[in-house]
Protein backbone atom coordinates (compact mmCIF):
# COMPACT_ATOMS: atom_id res chain seq x y z
CA UNK A 1 0.00 0.00 0.00
CA UNK A 2 1.42 3.30 -0.64
CA UNK A 3 2.34 6.22 1.51
CA UNK A 4 2.24 9.00 -0.25
CA UNK A 5 0.06 10.25 -2.82
CA UNK A 6 1.23 13.20 -4.76
CA UNK A 7 -1.35 15.88 -6.46
CA UNK A 8 0.27 15.46 -9.88
CA UNK A 9 -0.61 11.08 -9.86
CA UNK A 10 -4.37 12.08 -8.68
CA UNK A 11 -4.70 13.81 -11.17
CA UNK A 12 -2.99 11.60 -14.39
CA UNK A 13 -4.99 9.12 -12.13
CA UNK A 14 -8.70 11.13 -12.52
CA UNK A 15 -8.22 12.37 -15.48
CA UNK A 16 -12.23 13.54 -16.04
CA UNK A 17 -13.11 13.54 -12.24
CA UNK A 18 -13.49 16.20 -9.91
CA UNK A 19 -9.75 16.74 -8.98
CA UNK A 20 -9.46 17.29 -12.95
CA UNK A 21 -11.80 19.58 -12.84
CA UNK A 22 -9.85 21.66 -10.28
CA UNK A 23 -6.67 21.69 -11.71
CA UNK A 24 -6.17 24.88 -12.00
CA UNK A 25 -4.03 27.29 -13.42
CA UNK A 26 -3.39 29.63 -10.63
CA UNK A 27 -3.02 28.51 -6.97
CA UNK A 28 -4.04 30.63 -3.93
CA UNK A 29 -2.40 30.19 -0.65
CA UNK A 30 -4.18 31.49 2.62
CA UNK A 31 -3.46 35.30 2.49
CA UNK A 32 -4.88 35.33 -1.23
CA UNK A 33 -7.97 33.98 -0.51
CA UNK A 34 -8.37 36.48 2.23
CA UNK A 35 -7.14 39.61 0.16
CA UNK A 36 -9.54 38.17 -2.28
CA UNK A 37 -12.14 37.74 0.47
CA UNK A 38 -11.93 41.86 1.65
CA UNK A 39 -12.54 42.97 -1.47
CA UNK A 40 -15.25 40.78 -2.55
CA UNK A 41 -17.03 39.56 0.40
CA UNK A 42 -20.82 40.59 0.68
CA UNK A 43 -21.24 40.01 4.76
CA UNK A 44 -18.38 42.56 5.31
CA UNK A 45 -19.57 45.14 2.53
CA UNK A 46 -22.48 45.39 4.20
CA UNK A 47 -21.46 45.40 7.97
CA UNK A 48 -19.16 47.98 6.67
CA UNK A 49 -22.33 50.22 5.08
CA UNK A 50 -24.31 49.11 8.73
CA UNK A 51 -21.36 51.08 9.89
CA UNK A 52 -21.38 54.16 8.25
CA UNK A 53 -25.11 54.47 8.19
CA UNK A 54 -25.05 54.63 12.78
CA UNK A 55 -21.81 57.05 12.27
CA UNK A 56 -24.21 59.43 10.14
CA UNK A 57 -26.70 59.28 13.02
CA UNK A 58 -23.92 61.21 15.29
CA UNK A 59 -23.55 63.64 12.56
CA UNK A 60 -27.38 64.40 12.78
CA UNK A 61 -27.18 64.65 16.26
CA UNK A 62 -24.67 66.84 16.13
CA UNK A 63 -26.28 69.25 13.89
CA UNK A 64 -29.17 70.21 16.13
CA UNK A 65 -26.98 71.58 18.46
CA UNK A 66 -25.67 74.21 15.89
CA UNK A 67 -26.78 76.94 14.38
CA UNK A 68 -29.04 76.77 11.67
CA UNK A 69 -29.27 79.23 9.03
CA UNK A 70 -32.16 79.51 6.47
CA UNK A 71 -32.87 82.00 3.42
CA UNK A 72 -36.70 82.17 1.75
CA UNK A 73 -37.20 84.28 -0.89
CA UNK A 74 -40.33 84.68 -3.01
CA UNK A 75 -41.97 87.19 -5.49
CA UNK A 76 -46.32 86.89 -6.75
CA UNK A 77 -48.48 88.70 -9.13
CA UNK A 78 -51.40 90.60 -7.19
CA UNK A 79 -54.96 91.85 -9.01
CA UNK A 80 -57.23 93.77 -6.39
CA UNK A 81 -60.49 95.27 -7.57
CA UNK A 82 -63.25 96.57 -4.58
CA UNK A 83 -66.12 99.12 -4.96
CA UNK A 84 -66.53 102.37 -2.28
CA UNK A 85 -68.74 104.96 -2.10
CA UNK A 86 -65.95 106.84 -3.62
CA UNK A 87 -65.32 104.43 -6.53
CA UNK A 88 -64.07 101.69 -7.82
CA UNK A 89 -60.46 100.86 -5.96
CA UNK A 90 -58.59 98.32 -8.88
CA UNK A 91 -54.86 97.08 -9.35
CA UNK A 92 -52.69 94.58 -10.17
CA UNK A 93 -49.23 94.56 -9.66
CA UNK A 94 -46.08 92.26 -8.11
CA UNK A 95 -44.66 92.55 -5.02
CA UNK A 96 -41.47 90.70 -3.86
CA UNK A 97 -40.23 89.44 -0.48
CA UNK A 98 -37.03 87.73 0.97
CA UNK A 99 -35.84 86.90 4.45
CA UNK A 100 -32.76 85.19 6.13
CA UNK A 101 -33.04 83.54 9.69
CA UNK A 102 -30.68 82.65 12.02
CA UNK A 103 -31.20 79.88 14.99
CA UNK A 104 -28.88 78.77 18.06
CA UNK A 105 -29.79 76.29 20.47
CA UNK A 106 -28.33 77.93 24.03
CA UNK A 107 -30.18 75.29 26.17
CA UNK A 108 -31.13 72.08 25.11
CA UNK A 109 -30.41 69.01 27.01
CA UNK A 110 -32.65 66.43 24.85
CA UNK A 111 -30.03 67.43 22.00
CA UNK A 112 -27.01 67.22 23.96
CA UNK A 113 -27.68 63.94 25.68
CA UNK A 114 -28.76 62.86 22.13
CA UNK A 115 -25.43 63.64 20.85
CA UNK A 116 -23.65 61.87 23.28
CA UNK A 117 -26.12 58.27 22.88
CA UNK A 118 -25.31 58.95 19.02
CA UNK A 119 -21.24 58.68 19.65
CA UNK A 120 -22.05 55.87 21.78
CA UNK A 121 -24.04 53.92 18.75
CA UNK A 122 -21.33 54.91 16.38
CA UNK A 123 -18.99 53.60 18.56
CA UNK A 124 -20.90 50.21 19.12
CA UNK A 125 -21.18 50.04 14.97
CA UNK A 126 -17.13 50.46 15.12
CA UNK A 127 -17.14 47.46 17.51
CA UNK A 128 -19.45 45.23 15.35
CA UNK A 129 -17.57 46.33 12.15
CA UNK A 130 -14.40 45.14 13.71
CA UNK A 131 -15.87 41.70 14.89
CA UNK A 132 -16.98 41.05 11.45
CA UNK A 133 -13.73 42.03 10.07
CA UNK A 134 -12.29 38.79 12.64
CA UNK A 135 -15.51 36.92 11.74
CA UNK A 136 -13.95 37.41 7.62
CA UNK A 137 -10.86 35.96 8.92
CA UNK A 138 -12.34 32.95 10.57
CA UNK A 139 -14.86 32.47 7.43
CA UNK A 140 -11.93 32.95 5.01
CA UNK A 141 -9.46 29.97 7.54
CA UNK A 142 -12.52 27.95 7.97
CA UNK A 143 -13.40 27.83 3.99
CA UNK A 144 -9.76 27.16 2.97
CA UNK A 145 -9.10 24.43 5.52
CA UNK A 146 -12.35 22.56 4.97
CA UNK A 147 -10.79 22.30 1.02
CA UNK A 148 -7.87 20.57 2.25
CA UNK A 149 -10.17 18.97 4.65
CA UNK A 150 -12.09 18.02 1.43
CA UNK A 151 -8.85 16.93 -0.79
CA UNK A 152 -7.32 14.71 2.03
CA UNK A 153 -10.34 12.92 2.94
CA UNK A 154 -10.68 12.15 -1.21
CA UNK A 155 -6.59 11.41 -1.35
CA UNK A 156 -8.19 8.83 1.55
CA UNK A 157 -10.63 7.24 -0.30
CA UNK A 158 -9.17 6.73 -3.13
CA UNK A 159 -5.94 5.13 -1.63
CA UNK A 160 -8.65 3.14 0.14
CA UNK A 161 -10.96 2.26 -3.04
CA UNK A 162 -7.95 0.82 -4.21
CA UNK A 163 -6.40 -1.43 -1.71
CA UNK A 164 -9.98 -2.93 -0.99
CA UNK A 165 -9.72 -3.07 -5.09
CA UNK A 166 -6.28 -5.11 -4.39
CA UNK A 167 -8.06 -7.75 -1.93
CA UNK A 168 -10.87 -8.35 -3.88
CA UNK A 169 -8.94 -9.20 -7.24
CA UNK A 170 -6.54 -11.35 -4.68
CA UNK A 171 -9.82 -12.84 -3.20
CA UNK A 172 -10.66 -13.53 -6.73
CA UNK A 173 -7.32 -15.48 -7.60
CA UNK A 174 -7.95 -17.24 -4.58
CA UNK A 175 -11.54 -18.44 -4.74
CA UNK A 176 -10.80 -19.30 -8.42
CA UNK A 177 -7.71 -21.80 -6.97
CA UNK A 178 -10.28 -23.02 -4.52
CA UNK A 179 -8.53 -21.50 -1.07
CA UNK A 180 -10.99 -19.67 -0.05
CA UNK A 181 -14.98 -19.57 -0.37
CA UNK A 182 -17.02 -17.58 -2.27
CA UNK A 183 -18.40 -15.68 0.95
CA UNK A 184 -15.37 -14.06 1.03
CA UNK A 185 -15.08 -12.52 -2.50
CA UNK A 186 -18.76 -11.40 -2.04
CA UNK A 187 -17.89 -10.05 1.51
CA UNK A 188 -14.79 -7.93 -0.37
CA UNK A 189 -17.08 -6.92 -3.46
CA UNK A 190 -19.18 -5.47 -1.00
CA UNK A 191 -16.29 -3.45 0.54
CA UNK A 192 -15.21 -2.21 -2.60
CA UNK A 193 -18.81 -0.78 -3.65
CA UNK A 194 -19.09 0.76 -0.37
CA UNK A 195 -15.09 2.53 -0.81
CA UNK A 196 -16.46 4.04 -4.71
CA UNK A 197 -19.62 5.22 -2.70
CA UNK A 198 -17.29 6.71 0.25
CA UNK A 199 -14.72 8.25 -3.09
CA UNK A 200 -17.80 9.60 -4.87
CA UNK A 201 -18.97 11.27 -1.64
CA UNK A 202 -15.51 13.01 -1.45
CA UNK A 203 -15.39 14.17 -5.22
CA UNK A 204 -18.50 15.93 -4.34
CA UNK A 205 -18.00 17.36 -1.10
CA UNK A 206 -14.26 18.53 -2.97
CA UNK A 207 -16.78 20.75 -5.35
CA UNK A 208 -19.32 21.92 -2.55
CA UNK A 209 -15.87 23.21 -0.59
CA UNK A 210 -14.72 24.96 -2.92
CA UNK A 211 -18.24 26.47 -4.10
CA UNK A 212 -17.63 28.25 0.05
CA UNK A 213 -14.41 30.23 -1.15
CA UNK A 214 -16.27 31.14 -4.30
CA UNK A 215 -18.99 33.00 -2.11
CA UNK A 216 -16.88 34.72 -0.15
CA UNK A 217 -13.87 35.80 -2.73
CA UNK A 218 -16.37 36.16 -5.47
CA UNK A 219 -13.74 34.07 -7.56
CA UNK A 220 -13.60 30.91 -9.41
CA UNK A 221 -10.41 29.29 -6.78
CA UNK A 222 -9.73 26.20 -8.62
CA UNK A 223 -6.36 24.87 -6.68
CA UNK A 224 -4.91 26.02 -3.17
CA UNK A 225 -1.58 25.62 -1.27
CA UNK A 226 -1.43 22.67 0.92
CA UNK A 227 -0.54 22.59 4.62
CA UNK A 228 2.79 21.39 5.65
CA UNK A 229 2.69 18.34 7.39
CA UNK A 230 5.49 19.17 10.06
CA UNK A 231 3.44 22.29 11.09
CA UNK A 232 3.58 22.25 14.37
CA UNK A 233 0.62 21.63 16.99
CA UNK A 234 1.45 23.09 20.27
CA UNK A 235 -1.13 24.87 23.42
CA UNK A 236 -1.88 28.17 23.40
CA UNK A 237 0.17 30.31 25.60
CA UNK A 238 -0.57 31.68 27.76
CA UNK A 239 -1.08 28.46 29.36
CA UNK A 240 -3.73 29.78 31.90
CA UNK A 241 -7.00 30.04 31.17
CA UNK A 242 -7.97 32.92 33.40
CA UNK A 243 -5.29 35.58 31.31
CA UNK A 244 -7.27 34.76 28.37
CA UNK A 245 -10.77 34.94 29.62
CA UNK A 246 -8.84 38.60 31.26
CA UNK A 247 -8.11 39.48 27.63
CA UNK A 248 -11.36 38.45 26.27
CA UNK A 249 -13.36 40.73 29.04
CA UNK A 250 -11.01 43.74 27.73
CA UNK A 251 -10.45 43.34 23.92
CA UNK A 252 -13.36 41.23 22.69
CA UNK A 253 -15.51 43.21 20.42
CA UNK A 254 -18.46 41.51 20.73
CA UNK A 255 -18.44 42.62 24.25
CA UNK A 256 -17.43 46.36 23.56
CA UNK A 257 -20.35 46.57 21.58
CA UNK A 258 -22.41 45.44 23.87
CA UNK A 259 -20.81 47.76 26.59
CA UNK A 260 -21.35 50.74 23.83
CA UNK A 261 -24.94 49.61 23.63
CA UNK A 262 -25.68 49.94 26.93
CA UNK A 263 -24.25 53.59 27.21
CA UNK A 264 -25.81 54.14 24.30
CA UNK A 265 -29.32 53.07 26.45
CA UNK A 266 -28.51 54.88 29.48
CA UNK A 267 -28.17 58.66 27.05
CA UNK A 268 -31.04 57.19 25.81
CA UNK A 269 -33.53 57.67 29.23
CA UNK A 270 -31.64 61.40 29.61
CA UNK A 271 -33.08 62.09 26.73
CA UNK A 272 -36.35 61.13 27.37
CA UNK A 273 -35.94 62.56 30.33
CA UNK A 274 -35.29 65.95 28.93
CA UNK A 275 -38.51 65.96 27.60
CA UNK A 276 -39.70 67.95 30.90
CA UNK A 277 -36.41 70.44 30.64
CA UNK A 278 -36.99 74.04 29.36
CA UNK A 279 -35.27 74.93 26.11
CA UNK A 280 -33.59 78.49 24.82
CA UNK A 281 -32.61 79.50 21.70
CA UNK A 282 -31.46 82.74 20.10
CA UNK A 283 -33.00 83.94 16.84
CA UNK A 284 -32.39 86.48 14.41
CA UNK A 285 -34.32 87.42 10.98
CA UNK A 286 -34.49 89.93 8.62
CA UNK A 287 -37.46 90.40 6.15
CA UNK A 288 -37.82 92.80 2.88
CA UNK A 289 -40.52 92.70 1.01
CA UNK A 290 -41.34 95.35 -2.02
CA UNK A 291 -44.04 96.14 -4.51
CA UNK A 292 -44.27 98.03 -7.77
CA UNK A 293 -48.25 99.02 -7.56
CA UNK A 294 -49.18 102.28 -9.96
CA UNK A 295 -50.63 105.31 -7.57
CA UNK A 296 -52.14 107.02 -10.50
CA UNK A 297 -54.85 104.03 -10.96
CA UNK A 298 -55.94 104.25 -7.39
CA UNK A 299 -57.00 106.16 -5.18
CA UNK A 300 -54.50 107.81 -3.01
CA UNK A 301 -56.56 108.09 0.57
CA UNK A 302 -59.12 105.69 1.96
CA UNK A 303 -62.45 106.95 1.27
CA UNK A 304 -63.80 105.66 4.32
CA UNK A 305 -61.04 107.09 6.65
CA UNK A 306 -59.92 110.11 4.60
CA UNK A 307 -56.38 108.88 5.03
CA UNK A 308 -53.47 108.35 2.34
CA UNK A 309 -52.43 105.08 1.51
CA UNK A 310 -49.34 104.12 -0.60
CA UNK A 311 -49.69 101.47 -2.61
CA UNK A 312 -45.80 101.74 -3.73
CA UNK A 313 -42.82 101.50 -1.62
CA UNK A 314 -40.33 99.49 -0.12
CA UNK A 315 -40.04 98.09 3.48
CA UNK A 316 -37.45 95.93 5.72
CA UNK A 317 -38.03 93.95 9.37
CA UNK A 318 -34.90 93.21 11.70
CA UNK A 319 -35.51 90.52 14.74
CA UNK A 320 -33.41 89.37 17.28
CA UNK A 321 -33.85 88.17 20.08
CA UNK A 322 -34.56 85.09 22.51
CA UNK A 323 -37.13 82.65 23.01
CA UNK A 324 -37.97 80.27 26.19
CA UNK A 325 -40.07 77.37 25.98
CA UNK A 326 -41.12 75.17 29.14
CA UNK A 327 -42.72 72.15 28.13
CA UNK A 328 -45.96 71.19 31.18
CA UNK A 329 -47.96 69.04 29.71
CA UNK A 330 -47.46 66.65 26.77
CA UNK A 331 -50.64 64.65 27.96
CA UNK A 332 -48.38 61.65 29.72
CA UNK A 333 -46.37 60.87 26.24
CA UNK A 334 -43.09 62.47 27.81
CA UNK A 335 -43.28 59.97 30.58
CA UNK A 336 -44.29 57.02 28.65
CA UNK A 337 -41.24 57.60 26.88
CA UNK A 338 -39.21 57.23 29.80
CA UNK A 339 -40.44 54.63 31.10
CA UNK A 340 -39.79 53.17 27.53
CA UNK A 341 -36.22 53.69 27.46
CA UNK A 342 -35.71 52.58 30.86
CA UNK A 343 -37.87 49.22 29.38
CA UNK A 344 -35.19 49.36 26.86
CA UNK A 345 -32.39 49.73 29.04
CA UNK A 346 -33.36 46.91 31.25
CA UNK A 347 -33.46 44.64 28.04
CA UNK A 348 -29.88 46.04 26.64
CA UNK A 349 -28.46 45.20 30.65
CA UNK A 350 -29.38 41.73 30.37
CA UNK A 351 -28.34 41.02 26.81
CA UNK A 352 -24.87 42.27 28.15
CA UNK A 353 -24.65 40.12 31.53
CA UNK A 354 -25.75 37.07 28.94
CA UNK A 355 -22.80 38.30 26.59
CA UNK A 356 -20.32 38.83 29.68
CA UNK A 357 -21.22 35.02 30.58
CA UNK A 358 -21.37 33.17 27.23
CA UNK A 359 -17.98 34.76 26.52
CA UNK A 360 -16.03 34.23 29.91
CA UNK A 361 -17.45 30.43 29.23
CA UNK A 362 -16.66 30.34 25.53
CA UNK A 363 -13.30 31.29 26.39
CA UNK A 364 -12.66 28.45 28.96
CA UNK A 365 -14.39 26.14 26.39
CA UNK A 366 -12.27 26.91 23.82
CA UNK A 367 -8.71 27.05 26.00
CA UNK A 368 -10.07 23.77 26.73
CA UNK A 369 -10.74 22.56 23.22
CA UNK A 370 -7.91 23.32 22.16
CA UNK A 371 -5.29 21.83 24.55
CA UNK A 372 -7.47 18.65 23.65
CA UNK A 373 -6.57 18.80 20.29
CA UNK A 374 -3.19 18.93 21.16
CA UNK A 375 -3.11 15.42 22.69
CA UNK A 376 -5.50 14.34 19.97
CA UNK A 377 -3.40 14.92 17.35
CA UNK A 378 -0.90 13.25 19.36
CA UNK A 379 -2.91 10.51 20.01
CA UNK A 380 -3.98 10.08 16.68
CA UNK A 381 -0.64 9.90 15.28
CA UNK A 382 -0.05 7.23 17.75
CA UNK A 383 -3.43 5.88 16.49
CA UNK A 384 -2.12 5.61 13.10
CA UNK A 385 1.30 3.81 14.04
CA UNK A 386 -1.16 1.05 15.89
CA UNK A 387 -3.21 0.81 13.25
CA UNK A 388 -0.82 0.21 10.36
CA UNK A 389 0.90 -2.46 12.59
CA UNK A 390 -2.53 -4.32 13.02
CA UNK A 391 -3.15 -4.21 9.14
CA UNK A 392 0.10 -6.08 9.05
CA UNK A 393 -0.10 -8.35 11.24
CA UNK A 394 -3.67 -9.34 9.86
CA UNK A 395 -2.54 -9.90 6.37
CA UNK A 396 0.35 -11.69 7.68
CA UNK A 397 -2.43 -14.01 9.11
CA UNK A 398 -4.22 -14.15 6.40
CA UNK A 399 -1.83 -15.45 3.83
CA UNK A 400 -0.87 -18.01 6.54
CA UNK A 401 -5.01 -19.13 7.01
CA UNK A 402 -5.51 -17.66 10.72
CA UNK A 403 -7.44 -14.51 9.33
CA UNK A 404 -10.12 -14.47 7.12
CA UNK A 405 -10.50 -11.63 4.96
CA UNK A 406 -12.90 -10.07 6.78
CA UNK A 407 -10.28 -9.31 9.09
CA UNK A 408 -8.04 -8.09 6.43
CA UNK A 409 -10.63 -5.19 4.93
CA UNK A 410 -11.44 -3.91 8.70
CA UNK A 411 -8.25 -3.34 9.36
CA UNK A 412 -7.51 -1.67 6.01
CA UNK A 413 -10.82 0.34 7.10
CA UNK A 414 -9.32 0.94 10.05
CA UNK A 415 -6.55 2.53 9.20
CA UNK A 416 -7.85 4.79 6.50
CA UNK A 417 -10.08 6.14 9.14
CA UNK A 418 -7.39 6.65 11.65
CA UNK A 419 -5.64 8.74 8.95
CA UNK A 420 -9.04 10.82 8.34
CA UNK A 421 -9.01 11.08 11.66
CA UNK A 422 -5.35 12.74 12.40
CA UNK A 423 -5.82 15.35 9.89
CA UNK A 424 -9.07 15.90 10.67
CA UNK A 425 -7.92 16.84 13.97
CA UNK A 426 -4.78 18.81 12.55
CA UNK A 427 -7.77 21.16 11.04
CA UNK A 428 -10.00 21.55 14.14
CA UNK A 429 -6.74 22.48 15.96
CA UNK A 430 -6.12 25.37 13.54
CA UNK A 431 -9.79 26.49 13.49
CA UNK A 432 -10.14 26.48 17.47
CA UNK A 433 -7.09 28.14 18.02
CA UNK A 434 -8.48 30.81 16.08
CA UNK A 435 -11.34 30.82 17.62
CA UNK A 436 -9.90 31.20 20.82
CA UNK A 437 -7.99 34.37 19.82
CA UNK A 438 -11.06 35.85 17.98
CA UNK A 439 -12.84 35.08 21.34
CA UNK A 440 -10.06 36.87 23.12
CA UNK A 441 -9.93 39.67 20.74
CA UNK A 442 -6.52 39.41 19.70
CA UNK A 443 -7.26 37.52 16.47
CA UNK A 444 -5.99 39.53 13.11
CA UNK A 445 -4.27 39.21 9.98
CA UNK A 446 -0.90 38.49 11.44
CA UNK A 447 -2.57 35.44 12.60
CA UNK A 448 -3.08 34.60 8.84
CA UNK A 449 0.40 35.34 8.18
CA UNK A 450 1.96 33.61 10.41
CA UNK A 451 -0.24 30.77 9.84
CA UNK A 452 -0.10 31.00 5.83
CA UNK A 453 3.91 30.72 6.00
CA UNK A 454 3.00 26.81 6.89
CA UNK A 455 1.00 26.66 3.43
CA UNK A 456 3.16 24.98 0.45
CA UNK A 457 2.37 24.60 -3.17
CA UNK A 458 3.55 21.38 -3.88
CA UNK A 459 3.24 19.82 -0.34
CA UNK A 460 2.29 15.57 -0.56
CA UNK A 461 -0.96 14.37 1.23
CA UNK A 462 1.41 11.99 3.52
CA UNK A 463 1.16 11.17 7.35
CA UNK A 464 4.02 12.35 9.08
CA UNK A 465 7.26 9.84 9.74
CA UNK A 466 6.43 9.58 13.07
CA UNK A 467 2.53 8.57 12.89
CA UNK A 468 3.82 6.40 10.89
CA UNK A 469 4.92 1.99 11.92
CA UNK A 470 8.08 1.49 11.13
Amino acid sequence: MPRTYRKGFLLAALAGSILSAHAAETEYNLLDVYNLALKNDAQLAAARADMMVTQEGSSQARALLLPNLSLTGGTQYNKTKSETTGGDLKDSYNSNTWGASLNQPLFNMASWFGYDSAKFQSSQAEATFGFEQQNLILRVSEAYFNVLRAEDSLITSIAEEKAVKQQLDQARERYNVGLIAETDVLEARARYDSARVTRIEGENNLSVSYEALRTITDMDIQDIGKLKKTMPVSAPTPANSDQWVNNALKSNLQLEAARESLKAAESNIKVKKSGHAPTVDAFASYNYSSSNADSARTPTTNPETGLPVSMTGDGDQTVVGVKFTLPLFAGGGTSSQVRQATYQMESVQQNYDKALREINSGTRNLFRTVNSDVSRVEARCQGIVSSESALKATQSGYEVGTRNITDVLDAQKTLFAAQRDYLNARYDFIVNTLKLKQTAGTLSPEDLSELNGWIVSSEEMSIPAQCRAD
